[in-house]
């Protein structure tokens, strides 16, 4: 008898869970707590920070590294030899000589490295 009544609770949740009705309320409630998440202000903000990070170029931590230092430049034009003598927050100034300084915008840098 018992086991009749086991039997026939196991059938009645295997119905519940395995029903359209069961499935509607999971994906009603899971696209309310996905919404709820994506809507929030905290996942706003980490998004802008993930965004604020990419958009700074790994080339101005480079720069400040060598600054005041003689460093070969390689840029999607060509070599540059010279001295770090500023880092801006998009670009740095190199001074090849004397008489040329070249402000270099960092989105054109390939690679920094020492002379």
């Amino acid at each position: 008898m018992l086991f009749i009544c086991f039997k026939s609770v196991v059938k009645r949740i295997r119905d519940i869970l395995f029903s359209n009705v069961f499935g509607e309320f999971i994906e009603k409630h899971t696209r309310e707590a996905v919404e709820e998440v994506l809507f929030s202000d905290e996942f706003r903000e980490y998004l802008l920070s993930i965004l604020e990070e990419s958009e700074e170029s790994p080339f101005k931590e480079i720069a400040e590294q060598y600054l005041n230092q003689e460093v070969v430049i390689s840029t999607t034009v060509n070599m540059l030899t010279g001295t770090i003598v500023l880092v801006g927050e998009d670009y740095l100034v190199l001074e090849e000589s004397s008489e040329t300084t070249i402000l270099l915008p960092f989105d054109s840098i390939i690679a920094i490295y020492q002379a």
